[in-house]
């Protein structure tokens, strides 16, 4: 069914206060998830509501948390987001990330303590519309083996990079084969996974999504995402003081606490000489897209290109009946 954007905004923002969340976190945080069902990323939308739902009915999210500066030198920072929904901690370690942009040419911004985030690209389109580059990465709980292992041991953990440029670019993509979230989406509505994207518990390979849950999602490319894969592990928990591997928790199974942890970056061309950064990449970016195409394809899309377009001209969202239901339920509406 189609529902109108600004509606499922105003109902999401109900459910998330009626469980006791902030008017203004719940909103951001409804925001974030409508975002993402207008992008076609249904595996990071209103989805997840319910998941967050949980997080807060068993204790792992605290709607007054205080989120603080525990470590900083220069452009680089430590937040703890005090438990609070990972969307606005996430949020305000983007804006954080800007702030040190400014001042040292590089915002680098770590998060322990936090929750999960929803749609990673979100915050990289954010930076990237105000002028900056945005990188960010997360990592999540075990779903995927090493390269060449069976064992459930990194996260899907995903990279995203967004440029000020017009046409825009940005990009947002785990290191599996497939998302965890969309192994999810697909269980919901029904529908097989691909070939070659997970194994069963026994690891042997699925097409089953519930399977797959049980089991194990494989790293894209094999060892390229897995080498990624175990990067992102290290460099957005370790480093953070966030944990890794085995240790993560709560991104998943939201009943049980939230380990993982974030690291975003912003960095200013004009602090690297390059105040016509966004212009030259711009031409760059248009130059690649009127590029010879091969014979079966109408168009070059830039990553994210589609999906920001739909985000910008959105006026309604499309959503499964029993989703809706779901939410107006959780709002107390239904």
């Amino acid at each position: 069914m189609e529902v109108d954007c600004q509606r499922a905004v105003d109902v999401a923002t109900a459910a998330f206060e009626n469980h006791g969340i902030s008017p203004s976190d719940a909103e951001l945080t409804a925001e974030t998830l409508v975002s993402a069902d207008a992008r076609g990323k249904h595996s990071h939308g209103l989805l997840r509501l319910p998941r967050f739902v949980r997080g807060i009915e068993h204790g792992n999210v605290d709607p007054d948390g205080t989120i603080e500066v525990v470590a900083e030198r220069g452009g680089a920072v430590t937040l703890s987001g005090g438990s609070r929904l990972g969307p606005v901690v996430a949020s305000e370690a983007a804006v954080t990330a800007m702030d040190r942009a400014d001042e040292f040419g590089v915002g680098a911004v770590g998060v322990h303590d936090t929750n999960h985030l929803g749609m990673l690209g979100y915050y990289t389109d954010r930076i990237r519309s105000e002028g900056y580059v945005g990188v960010a990465i997360t990592n999540t709980e075990p779903a995927m083996p090493p390269y060449g292992g069976a064992e459930p041991i990194l996260g899907t953990n995903p990279i995203a990079v967004g440029l000020p440029t017009d046409p825009p670019f940005n990009l947002d993509m785990s290191t599996s084969a497939i998302a965890r979230g969309t192994v999810l989406h697909r269980k919901e509505r029904g529908e097989t996974l691909p070939e070659a994207v997970a194994l069963d518990a026994e690891g042997e390979p699925t097409t089953d999504p519930t399977v797959a849950l049980e089991g194990t999602i494989l790293p894209f490319g094999g060892a390229k995402g897995s080498g990624l894969a175990i990067a992102v592990e290290v460099l957005a928990g370790g480093l953070v003081g966030a944990a890794m591997g085995t240790d993560v928790t709560g991104t998943y199974h939201t009943g049980d606490p939230c380990t993982k942890g974030d690291f975003l970056l912003a960095l200013d061309p004009s602090a690297f000489g390059r105040p016509d950064f966004a212009s030259e990449a711009s031409a760059f970016l248009r130059e690649l897209k009127a590029s010879e195409r091969a014979s079966d394809v109408d168009e070059i899309r830039l990553p994210g290109e589609r999906s920001v377009a739909r985000d910008r001209n959105r006026d309604v969202v499309e959503l499964e009946d029993d989703r809706w239901h779901e939410i107006r339920t959780l709002a107390g509406l239904a």
